[in-house]
């Protein structure tokens, strides 16, 4: 079976670090964090579907 490319995509292992212990350094970071997150929680959730699908037509699973 073949997934979509982009389903196949891995998330970062290495999130961004805190440059410093300003306000503004951490502020850089939690606008970081969100984007990366909805982009790997969005793609997990659609190969989970995708995968559940593909289940439901082979084996009559729901």
């Amino acid at each position: 079976m073949r997934y979509q490319e982009n389903l196949l995509t891995k998330c970062p292992v290495q999130l961004p670090r805190l440059a410093g212990a300003r306000g503004k350094d951490a502020a850089e970071i939690l606008t970081i964090y969100p984007e990366l997150y909805g982009q790997c929680a969005a793609r997990h959730n659609q190969l989970v579907d995708e995968i559940k699908l593909r289940e439901s037509v082979i084996y009559g699973k729901d």
